[in-house]
């Protein structure tokens, strides 16, 4: 009976062993088909509009300028899914590494958000900036900055008829700090939530009229996922249906200054000081 009870365990454990293989099997060609595809796409593009240069607007400067144009933006998006692509092998892999420095994050996001308003595709769109001043945070900052801008550019690919995006900094407690990005769009039902740090997974959009052509790789949030356990930071998206999308992370506030006064205020001895009264 015990031999019989244990094979039928094995068996078990054998045919759900094989399960996820399938599953990770499934995962790897969807991968390679998405990166496939979308490695294929700019380099058409780059072909045709190099050979209409080639045999149709050379005389012609404008539409030269824009055929052109066209090879240079194809060009800078073949270069960004390499770099996505790069970037996610290194984190998996454990190859990445992290170059910690403490940095004035209010500041910081000060001058990284505004870029945003300088680009072309987000024309008519608004990213507002909402962050209490010195909030300081020891991270990698160079991929922290990665974090921000998928955020940012997640958000804008989804968010609503007010073409808003809000980028939040505060104070969760007095040590702990938040840094979430808002969108005002279709919202994603908890039972997709859960999905949105898989590698290509992207919300549908049921015909939002303000869904921005997606430039990205698929990869931005998988990335963000990994860079986030690297630091070992708590993150997360909380969304409702109709309503819209936070995508945060939270980290400890440190402050040189608030550090050094936390450090000055003097130790409860509450115990103490009872005990010498009784």
């Amino acid at each position: 009976k015990n031999s019989f009870t244990e094979i039928n365990e094995l068996t078990d454990t054998l045919s759900s062993a094989s399960v996820e293989i399938a599953k990770a099997d499934t995962l790897r060609k969807d991968l390679m088909a998405n990166i496939s595809h979308d490695l294929r796409t700019p380099l058409t593009m780059i072909k045709a509009y190099a050979e209409m240069i080639r045999d149709l607007s050379g005389d012609n400067p404008e539409k030269r300028e824009k055929h052109l144009q066209v090879i240079i933006d194809e060009t800078d998006r073949l270069t960004s899914l390499v770099t996505d692509i790069l970037d996610l092998s290194k984190l998996q892999s454990g190859v990445a590494e992290l170059k910690y420095e403490k940095v004035n994050f209010s500041e910081h996001l000060g001058e990284i958000v505004p870029r945003f308003s300088l680009l072309n595709e987000i024309k008519d769109y608004n990213v507002v900036l909402n962050a209490e001043p010195d909030i300081f945070i020891n991270a990698d900052i160079t991929k922290i900055d990665q974090v921000v801008y998928n955020f940012i550019n997640n958000a804008l690919t989804y968010t609503g008829d007010d073409k808003t995006v809000r980028v939040n900094l505060y104070h969760k407690t007095p040590t702990t700090a938040r840094l979430e990005v808002c969108d005002s769009g279709i919202g994603i039902d908890p039972e997709n939530l859960k999905y949105v740090w898989d590698r290509y997974y992207r919300v549908k959009k049921n015909g939002e009229t303000h869904q921005r052509a997606k430039k990205g790789s698929g990869l931005g949030l998988s990335i963000v996922k990994g860079v986030l356990e690297m630091h070992r930071l708590n993150f997360g998206a909380d969304s409702t249906v109709g309503v819209g999308s936070t995508f945060w992370f939270e980290f400890e506030d440190c402050n040189p200054d608030r550090v050094q006064v936390d450090e000055k205020k003097p130790k409860k001895q509450k115990n103490k000081n009872n005990a010498e009264q009784q």
